[in-house]
């Protein structure tokens, strides 16, 4: 397995990011790797919470599911079900307060398919492009929250990095 993530803090209280990141349907607002992403269950937030993302990348698709659901505080996001070269992916995401702000963190524990083969390109690659991936994701947050624009898929003509 490999672990990578990333934080920031963002100039807004912790119940706006939360609220945000709560809204598991609408992450293709700011993280600029969706595409589209809608949820998928009835329950829109909370433990079993489901939603369907279609990445940028090379036209994936992702299903996933929310659970160890702490509210105002983190959750976990189970990828269960992907057409990338990824055997497992549980993602954590978790808000706490710092000052008037919020320090915001996203981690990653993955494993790639192929064993030693994905272990390898994930020593190559894959390890620094997810580690990019959450470094943009966190800014296109950050920039979501404290100014309500949308991020699209190109971050850098969206936030000054």
């Amino acid at each position: 397995m490999t672990i990578v993530n990333s934080q920031i803090r963002i100039d807004a209280p912790v119940e706006q990011v939360w609220a945000t990141l709560a809204d598991i349907g609408s992450i293709e607002r700011w993280n600029p790797g969706v595409a589209k992403s809608y949820a998928t269950s009835e329950t829109k937030q909370g433990d079993g919470a489901t939603r369907h993302c279609d990445l940028h990348q090379g036209n994936a698709q992702l299903e996933e599911r929310a659970f160890d659901w702490r509210d105002g505080e983190s959750f976990k996001i189970d990828v269960y079900e992907n057409s990338l070269p990824m055997k497992s992916n549980i993602v954590t995401f978790s808000v706490a307060p710092d000052g008037a702000g919020t320090l915001a963190t996203v981690s990653a524990d993955y494993e790639l398919k192929y064993g030693v083969i994905g272990a390898l390109m994930d020593a190559l690659i894959g390890k620094r492009q997810a580690q990019a991936g959450f470094r943009d994701m966190m800014l296109g947050l950050k920039h979501y929250v404290e100014t309500g624009e949308l991020v699209g898929d190109n971050l850098s003509a969206s936030v000054a990095v």
